[in-house]
Parts: C-alpha cells; structure tokens; sequence
C-alpha cells in the first residue's frame, strides 16, 4: 500500500508539473501588447545662435548602401528585393537631405553620387534593416579634416497610424534623430574651428585638381588633415579654383534635382508598399516568435514525458501511460510551432510579392546635360566623374598648369 501510495503521488506530482509546463507554453503566444499610438517625440531641432553666414557648412549625403546580402541563399533567407532596396538607398538619402535643410542650420545640402572634396561635411551610412515596421540604418558623419562627428546606428519603428492618417513620413524620427545629432556636435564647435574646416574642404578640392600648386597647404596623418599654410586671399589660382567648384555645384544640383525626381516618383508607390508590408511584417514577427516558444516548449515537455515514462519509479501503467500523455502533448506542441512557421513562411512570400510589384515600378531616369543624354540610374557615377574630368581640363585651359589624375 506505501508502495502504491507513493507512486501514485509521483505520478500525480509528475502529471502536475508536466501540465503546468504545457499550460504555460500555451498561454505564452495568448498574451498580447498593446501598440502605444503617439506623434513623432523628436522634432527637429534649430539652431538658437547660428554662425557667421560664411561659416555655414555644406553638406554632401550619398545614396545608402543598401545592405543586400551577397549569396543566392543569403538574398533569400533576408526577403530583400535588390531593386526596392536599391531604391531605398536613394530615397533614405533624399528625405534626410529635406530634413536637414529645412532646419536652416546648414549651407547647401546636396544628394551626391560619389565622395567629393566640394562639400565640408560628407555623411555617408547603410540600411541595415527596413520593413514597414522598423527602419534601422549605420550613419558616419565626418567633416573635410577626416574628423568623424558621429558614427552610430539609428533606428525607429513605425505605427500603423502614421500610416492610416499620415502627417509625415512614418519614420521621420529617424531623419529628425540624426539631423540632431549632427547638430549637437556643430554646436560644440567654435568659430575657428569652423573655419578650419571651410579652409580645409577648399584646399582639398585646389589639391584635387592641382597638387603641384596647392600640394604643400595640408598635411595628413592617421585620417586627420593639418593645414600648413593659406594661400593669400586674392590668389589667382584659387579664384580659378573657386569658380570650377561654382561648376561641379551646378552639376551635383542638376543631379540633386535627378533625385528629388525619381524620390516624388517614388514617394507614393513607397508609401503605399510600406503600409502594405507594415501589417505582414508585423504578423511574420508573431508567428515566428509565436512558433520558437511552442517549438522550445513542446521539447521541453516531450523530455519531461520521456524522462517521466523511462524513470525507474515508473514502472507501473499508470504511470508509463502519464510520462507518454505528456509526450503526446509536447509533440502537439511541436506541430503546432510548425503549421505557425509555415503561416509565417505565407506572409514572407507576400512580402516578397509585393516588394516585387514596387520593383517593377522603378524605371531608369534620363537627364539632358549640356547637349549630353545621361542615364543616371547606375550610370551617376561614372557621368559625375566625367564632369569632373571636364572641369579639369577647363582648369588646365584657364591655369597651363597640368592636373594630376583622380585616385
């Protein structure tokens, strides 16, 4: 009778503890957040004292790395479609050069294809991460002396209300944090330091195109650029040099309009793709971390039944038929995390489909230039350097001093 009563109990204890763990596993996928509905919390900021006019910095943003994964299976697993991430690329670009020069705390803000030394403050980044959820992007923002001002990683996340009454882009924050961000460091910044750097992305470009003239202004040493001397003021060769800067930024704002073309082009398809993937990127994240917790569960309860139906305590029927109940109900578990995967899989490959459907819609974009048909859709870089070779030779015409080749 001891003998029965106690294996009775361990079975009762061993049935209560494997159905405790089960009904905990359930009950996880049931709870449910609640989204916070609210504005965008960080406006940009304006500058209370602004610099000298002379002082004010330009800026150069480059189109983003896209951030596509190299790979057949990679590109895959990853749901990026290459056109529509390409796309982002620019059009990230673009709506954080609108960001920033909105805020008037900076000179001219330009979308450029390439690096140039024409500009004081170059930002450069990647996309890390875009849904119509989350948007995460790497930014670096260095100025003309190598001095990096920031290098971090930005990310927000979207509500389906910025969708559903949209006053802004559902990610402007993002743009607002980073235009912050940069500003702060400007305004740790003095005067001459400013200076500095203007007199720095000056005699870059004057070394770009004549080093043997301007070659022994700057030195560099670990990233970090030192002016030596400063050419006078009224120095011929620099008046020449500033006037073929004043025609590569004639050029980079034609391409600066090129795209702002192609980002109203894109805006609504954009928008509409985003709110689309918003609810699919949003439902694919729950059942995939729905599916991990039933998967992890149903093991764990499944070792619990095997170990329970293998103990040497339990050799009677009762229990035996007890430790493979609860196996019974971990493999339930487990195929239940599978059909949840594989609900997921669904809203990925719609994902994929509508990704696809705005790929589709990106169509190269032609710019006439000076007599010139230009194909700026992967061809922008090799065009802008083109022009900047014809500025050279404009500059040996105006100088009969030779111009070293581009790096």
């Amino acid at each position: 009778m001891k003998y029965l009563a106690k294996t009775s109990h361990n079975v009762v204890k061993l049935c209560f503890t494997s159905l405790t763990v089960l009904m905990a596993v359930i009950a996880i996928p049931a709870c449910s957040s609640t989204e916070i509905v609210r504005a965008n919390s960080t406006p940009p900021m304006i500058a209370k004292t602004q610099p000298p006019i002379d002082l004010y910095m330009d800026i150069g943003i480059m189109p983003l790395e896209p951030g596509i994964p190299e790979g057949e299976e990679a590109l895959e697993n990853s749901l990026i479609i290459p056109d529509v991430r390409r796309a982002e690329a620019r059009y990230i670009a673009y709506q954080l050069k609108d960001t920033l020069e909105l805020t008037g705390n900076w000179g001219a803000v330009r979308v450029i294809p390439q690096f140039t030394e024409a500009v004081d403050i170059l930002i450069t980044g990647k996309i890390l991460d875009s849904n119509g959820e989350e948007l995460k992007l790497q930014v670096t923002v260095a100025d003309s002396t190598g001095q990096v001002w920031l290098s971090r990683t930005f990310t927000d996340t979207a509500s389906k209300y910025s969708y559903e009454a949209p006053k802004e882009d559902p990610f402007q924050d993002i743009y607002n944090d980073v235009a912050n961000a940069i500003l702060i460091y400007r305004q740790k910044l003095d005067e001459p330091e400013l200076a500095k750097i203007k007199q720095v992305s000056n005699l870059r470009y004057a070394i770009r195109l004549s080093p043997e003239a301007f070659g022994g202004y700057l030195t560099e040493s670990k990233g970090s650029v030192q002016i030596e001397q400063l050419p006078a003021s009224n120095d011929q060769m620099l008046v020449r040099v500033n006037r073929i800067k004043e025609r590569e930024y004639l050029f980079v704002d034609t391409l600066d309009d090129y795209y702002g073309n192609f980002f109203r082009d894109m805006k609504a398809s954009y928008h509409e793709w985003r709110y689309a993937t918003y609810d699919e990127a949003v439902a694919a994240k729950r059942l995939k971390k729905e599916s991990m917790k039933r998967l992890i569960g149903g093991a764990a309860v499944v070792a619990a039944g095997v170990a329970a139906s293998a103990s040497k305590q339990s050799n009677t029927y009762a229990s035996q038929a007890a430790g493979l109940g609860v196996v019974g109900g971990g493999i339930g578990l487990i195929k239940s995390g599978l059909s949840r995967r594989q609900r997921a899989e669904v809203h990925e490959n719609a994902l994929k489909e509508i990704s696809e459907s705005l790929g589709a819609e990106i169509t190269p974009y032609v710019l006439d230039i000076e007599g010139r048909t230009i194909e700026l859709t992967g061809t922008a870089d090799v065009q802008y350097e083109e022009w900047r070779e014809i500025l050279k030779q404009i500059y040996i015409e105006e100088t009969g001093l030779p111009a070293r080749k581009d790096r």
